[in-house]
């Protein structure tokens, strides 16, 4: 009997190594050890976190105050005053002359191994072939002069360019659509042709970082549209009190939605992210009845395209407080020394 219980034994000890040994390959055991956490990162699929919009309320993130740099304790102050020159220039773009006129910094002339950034200032719909422009009438030469002077600011170049028309209608800064009015390429002449004329024909710091453009009224439309189609050519935009002109007829040369589109700066803060790159300041007069505020079911005003910045998260200056309305001697021109610091604390220097 015990040996038969031995033999049976054998053979029950035989099969389980013959089993254990065919075992199919890559059979799955029980015992098989856990996955180690990085491979399950690595096959996990991301979870969007949820979109937050904010609304046109205060928000913290997409608005911010910068305060002016001011000069560094080793840097002499300039002496001298403003030097201004009224020229015209041709433009190979626009087939005819133009009026443009150059503020040059205290101390220009005296230091000619010195380079400066550049503002660029847009004119609003007023002021045509006037002897002075409206900008100098309400003393930016003067306080440009004196905020330098006394180093509120740092020394920079400021340039006004013409955007009228021949018949004295302004061309709002865009190019025309071909075969509209007078199809020309108004934009590309102001960023094209008119930073390259400047920087070629005066000692300026040809770099983005050293260029801001910005303008009032019709003008504060046209330098948001040329900063955010273009903000390669300038890091800072300011819009003081900006109209915001759609193509609804009311102009003859702005009458085409799919053309006009590409230079709206509402569009363009809508539906693209170049305004990211800028730094962006906004402002209107507490007063002001002509664009701070939007018709029903508009949003072509000033309210309405900040409501945008803020629903866009897109980071920029704010400024609604200051009492005035839609007009230059009591609004725009008290306020050209605020402007100035803000610009100044944007550009690199040298």
């Amino acid at each position: 009997m015990m040996r038969i219980i031995l033999l049976l034994w054998a053979v029950l000890v035989v099969g389980c190594a013959v089993n254990r040994a065919t075992q199919p390959p890559g059979q799955t055991r029980i015992n098989t050890p856990a996955p180690s956490v990085q491979s399950i990162e690595a096959t996990r699929t991301p979870t969007a976190p949820p979109i937050s919009i904010p609304v046109a309320s205060a928000s913290p993130i997409a608005t911010r105050t910068r305060t002016p740099t001011r000069l560094p304790t080793n840097t002499p102050l300039p002496k001298g005053k403003v030097t201004k020159i009224d020229s015209k220039v041709r433009s190979t773009l626009l087939d005819m002359d133009r009026r443009l006129i150059i503020y040059l910094p205290p101390g220009y002339n005296d230091t000619p191994q010195r380079r400066y950034p550049v503002l660029y200032l847009l004119h609003g719909y007023g002021g045509c072939n006037d002897k002075l422009p409206e900008w100098e009438v309400w003393g930016l030469k003067d306080q440009l002069e004196a905020l330098t002077l006394n180093g509120t600011i740092q020394p920079m170049m400021v340039v006004l360019p013409d955007g009228f028309m021949p018949d004295c209608q302004p061309s709002y800064f865009f190019n025309h659509q071909p075969g509209v009015t007078d199809g020309k390429p108004w934009a590309d002449y102001i960023w094209g042709e008119v930073v390259s004329y400047i920087d070629k024909t005066y000692r300026t710091l040809a770099r983005r970082e050293s260029r801001a453009i910005g303008g009032y009224s019709l003008g504060g439309q046209g330098a948001l549209s040329l900063a955010f189609l273009h903000p390669k050519v300038y890091l800072a935009v300011g819009a003081h009190s900006p109209s915001f002109r759609g193509a609804d007829g009311s102009i003859p040369f702005i009458n085409d939605w799919n053309w006009y589109n590409q230079y709206d700066p509402i569009w363009l803060a809508e539906n693209t992210d170049k305004p990211r790159q800028l730094a962006i300041w906004i402002d209107v007069g507490k007063d002001d009845d002509k664009v701070r505020y939007c018709g029903h079911d508009s949003n072509r005003c000033v309210e309405g395209f900040r409501a945008i910045l803020l629903a866009r998260n897109i980071v920029h200056d704010w400024q609604g407080d200051w009492l005035g309305r839609h007009e230059g001697p009591t609004y725009w021109g008290p306020h050209i020394p605020d402007y100035l610091k803000w610009y100044s604390s944007q550009l690199l220097g040298q």
